[in-house]
């Protein structure tokens, strides 16, 4: 019979200090690791460009070169190929109706687009991370106008990869994790600026007449 009244629970010493302080010093190390790990990772991600897109800024084409090959469809079932597209200034709004930033600035690009279009800039809406059906009816809500056309990664997952070939490089390339993401293209199909924020119509009207400004000059 077990008894209850004597007291079975073996002592322990308590650590010395010069134990604790090897404890200290093993955690301190693993910790330190981590960490410079970690900073290794960002770098190497581009994520030293924190609060300018980070990570994304190391993934998306790079200002000043040409702009891989990008397509999808239009929310009309129209196929969309920037290469089809040059000689025409592009601007290119990666969005999505779930994410509030770009719902904020959606009259704001609205308001840009409806300035910038008639002088020939072409903007689309790229829809990214729902189904476009909804993408085209948030939309439709707040009566934005200019195009929208789906996430490449949304199509490619049930399209045929030997009828669509671009349709899967565009999924690999374009790797967008900002949002919103804003890029802008000139006539001869180089980016030519990237803002990974929300904009209002005075910036985004003075990067599309910029594009315009490249394209007027001999």
């Amino acid at each position: 019979m077990t008894d209850l009244t004597h007291d079975n629970t073996a002592s322990v010493e308590p650590a010395s200090g010069a134990s604790r302080l090897q404890q200290a010093g093993v955690v301190g190390a693993v910790a330190l690791i981590i960490i410079l790990g970690a900073i290794w990772i960002a770098r190497d991600q581009g994520a030293g460009q924190l609060g300018q897109g980070g990570v994304n800024s190391a993934l998306l084409p790079s200002v000043g070169e040409p702009a891989p090959e990008f397509m999808t469809l239009y929310a009309d079932g129209e196929i969309m190929r920037l290469s089809e597209l040059e000689g025409q200034p592009v601007w290119l709004n990666f969005w999505g109706a779930w994410c509030a930033p770009c719902r904020a600035e959606m009259p704001e690009l609205q308001e840009a687009w409806q300035i910038l279009e008639p002088q020939g800039v072409k903007m689309i809406g790229v829809s990214l991370r729902e189904n476009p059906l909804e993408s085209v009816a948030y939309a439709d809500l707040v009566g934005a106008t200019f195009p929208i056309a789906a996430d490449p990664n949304f199509l490619a997952a049930v399209a045929d990869p030997d009828a669509f070939p671009d349709l899967f490089e565009t999924a690999e390339t374009w790797e967008i994790r900002n949002f919103p993401t804003h890029v802008f293209i000139d006539a001869d199909g180089i980016v030519r600026s990237v803002i990974l924020s929300q904009m209002d119509t005075e910036t985004a009207v003075a990067e599309g007449e910029a594009l315009l400004e490249r394209a007027a000059q001999p």
